[in-house]
């Protein structure tokens, strides 16, 4: 009776060990999600560290008018979703509706004006 339970609990054993394998191998395997300048809610100015609307993001809504530092991301795409304009000092200023992609990081600030 004792090697029946044993190769019972042999065989539950080597399932769940089957079956965490996988559950491993579909993870790996499962495709990563994909930048998507959608992503970016209307009214919002948004900045990705991705160069096509990917990676870290900041997103900075239409009402925060002024200059607003950019230390926690380093731009390389874009999407002005606001009624103003965004304002890059010194190296470009984006119109409402505008965006980029593709550039090389931009630190310093953003203003929103």
């Amino acid at each position: 009776m004792r090697g029946v339970q044993a190769e019972a609990r042999n065989v539950v054993l080597s399932i769940l060990i089957a079956l965490v394998v996988l559950a491993s191998a579909a993870l790996v395997l499962a495709p990563t999600a994909s930048a998507n300048k959608e992503d970016c809610p209307s009214g919002k100015l948004c900045l990705w560290s991705g160069p096509t609307f990917g990676e870290a993001r900041a997103f900075f809504t239409e009402s925060e008018t002024g200059c607003h530092s950019l230390a926690n991301i380093d731009p390389r795409s874009g999407w002005n979703r606001t009624s103003h304009l965004a304002i890059f000092p010194y190296i470009k200023t984006i119109a409402p509706g505008g965006e980029f992609k593709n550039e090389f990081p931009w630190g310093g600030e953003v203003c929103i004006e």
